[in-house]
């Protein structure tokens, strides 16, 4: 019962969805739990002092990018058990096209996993 209260009280919501942290280890690596709503998606952000591992863990990914134009792109679609690197510096968007839950393991590792640590378009 005590769990399950800190489960939900961990939770922050977003409009897109919400994200969980489920473990800290210091301030350079963090472990989360991503769910986004079916026909959402997350700002084009980027990370200066981390990056990031992502796990499918439930449903289909689209994730995007920017080419070297500035413009966006498709860098692919991801399943369930598939995984994917978010290297520092580098535009990523993820996006939920489908009309399931989608639901990433994310895992931050680097100098700093702070939030303030997004760059946004």
């Amino acid at each position: 019962m005590l769990r399950k209260k800190l489960n939900q009280l961990s939770k922050t919501i977003r409009p897109w969805g919400y994200y969980k942290v489920l473990k800290e280890y210091g301030k350079e690596i963090k472990l989360k739990e991503l769910v986004v709503n079916p026909g959402d998606t997350l700002s084009m952000q980027r990370h200066k002092l981390r990056k990031e591992f992502w796990f499918i863990a439930g449903g289909e990914a689209s994730v995007y990018s920017l080419d070297v134009n500035g413009d966006r792109r498709l860098r692919g679609k991801y399943n369930k058990f598939d995984i994917l690197d978010i290297l520092n510096n580098e535009w990523h968007q993820l996006v939920n096209e489908t009309k399931k839950p989608l639901k990433v393991i994310e895992i931050q590792y680097g100098e700093n996993c702070i939030e303030e640590d997004i760059e946004r378009l």
